[in-house]
């Protein structure tokens, strides 16, 4: 079985498994990964967010994908002449 790596940005980092359910078995091997799109990812390139760990990928693309902040008119306008 080949090792697994990180796959954000390039990354070949190879990545130690987080639980071994059985030592000898390594398809029940547990490694870090991203909880939107289920790839393997090391910790430099993911990040705890709202509890989940999310790579670098995502979260980039749920920042594109969130409308900008509206800005909130308080009124206070120059009066045009």
């Amino acid at each position: 079985m080949s090792p697994v790596k990180c796959s954000v940005d390039g990354c070949n980092r190879k990545l130690q498994p987080t639980l071994k359910a059985d030592p000898r078995d390594r398809d029940t091997w547990f490694y870090r990964e991203c909880e939107s799109c289920f790839k393997p990812v090391c910790e430099e390139h993911s990040s705890g967010i709202e509890g989940r760990i999310i790579c670098d990928r995502c979260r980039r693309e749920d920042e594109a994908k969130q409308p900008p902040e509206k800005l909130i008119d308080l009124g206070f306008r120059q009066p045009t002449e």
